[in-house]
């Protein structure tokens, strides 16, 4: 089963450095994703629907979410963090629900090289820079990031999802 999928939706191009700057100068207010793993942390920039203000911030990302709006079926985005994997650190083994469908939020890769996804029974998936991917979140999942950088990916939950 492919648990796996990129989808045709327009590039993310971000820089880098500025999301360093960014993780580096508001660390405080990434949250871990578990009790049990530090390493793994989020920021939310749209809940329930409302932007966060530091979004105006990151132009990239709301011409990004315009364009996601006029050009392809993604409509009205109800959740939206950036997730950072710290250097040479993992996410263990685990599901986030409790079905084998294909997820409707997905992940955009803004920086991660040498890092992966490996689900059971499946194979290990690399992200390509600026794609975004859905995945059966539903199937044991473990990351890795076995780079000296952070791991950063943007996570969308839009209202529909068609791919």
């Amino acid at each position: 089963m492919t648990c796996c999928k990129q989808i045709p939706i327009p590039v993310l191009n971000l820089s880098y450095n500025k999301l360093v700057f960014l993780h580096n100068n508001l660390k405080h207010l990434f949250l871990p994703r578990y009790k049990n793993n530090t390493s793994w942390q989020s920021f939310d920039l749209i809940s329930n629907g409302k932007q966060n203000s530091l979004l105006k911030h990151l132009l990239e990302i709301t011409d990004w979410m315009q364009l996601l709006n006029t050009s392809t079926g993604i409509k009205n985005i109800k959740h939206m963090y950036l997730a950072v994997l710290d250097s040479y650190s993992q996410i263990p083994w685990h599901h986030d629900r409790q079905d084998y469908n294909f997820d409707s939020s997905f992940i955009t890769a803004l920086h991660t090289s040498k890092s992966f996804i490996e689900f059971v029974d499946d194979k290990k998936y690399l992200y390509k820079q600026g794609y975004s991917y859905v995945i059966r979140s539903g199937v044991d999942h473990k990351i890795f990031n076995l780079n000296k950088s952070i791991r950063i990916t943007l996570c969308t939950t839009p209202e529909e999802n068609p791919y």
